[in-house]
């Protein structure tokens, strides 16, 4: 994986987080400024683990399903294409042949970890814009003059989507704002 960004924030003020991003490839780095990329940032920060003790269960719950949206999701099966649950590797009861249950959803890549295969699902794009509509309630982008550097805020519609973001955070990411259709 490729890191675009330095991202750095100074920690939540109620529902709003401030920070920095500095370009890693360089002078003219493009700035996106729809507020997916707010999303983007903060489900980021939540998976390289900053304040993972202090996010609920449901809202970790629902970063992992903005994962899901935005990569797609990983389903694991058996030699026999049957939905293995992701934790035990035992077969799903009823057994789920993946094949049929996600017709026309696969993106066709394959991986394979030990004995078991892990097929992919599509990315859901508009899925993962209507999600961020309901968590994001305003992104700003203020590129600086040098094309390194950009200062962003996002604000949130409820705090809880910030907890992880209490203190000051630093890390790197790939993402770029764009999202996958």
């Amino acid at each position: 994986m490729t890191y675009l960004f330095d991202v750095t924030t100074w920690g939540r003020d109620g529902n709003t987080l401030d920070g920095r991003l500095t370009s890693l490839i360089g002078r003219d780095a493009r700035f996106y400024r729809g507020p997916e990329f707010g999303l983007q940032l903060l489900m980021d920060a939540w998976f390289q683990g900053f304040g993972a003790v202090d996010i609920d269960a449901a809202t970790a719950k629902e970063f992992e399903e903005c994962f899901e949206l935005f990569l797609g999701k990983r389903v694991w099966i058996d030699a026999k294409g049957f939905v293995l649950d992701e934790h035990s590797k035992q077969p799903l009861e009823p057994k789920v042949n993946a094949y049929k249950a996600y017709e026309g959803q696969l993106d066709g890549s394959a991986g394979a970890w030990g004995r078991y295969t892990i097929l992919t699902t599509k990315p859901r794009g508009e899925e993962f814009l209507k999600r961020t509509e309901a968590i994001i309630a305003a992104f700003r982008m203020d590129p600086e003059g040098d094309g390194e550097h950009a200062e962003f805020s996002i604000e949130v519609t409820d705090p809880k989507y910030l907890a992880h973001m209490a203190g000051h955070a630093s890390f790197e990411t790939a993402f770029t704002g764009r999202v996958p259709q």
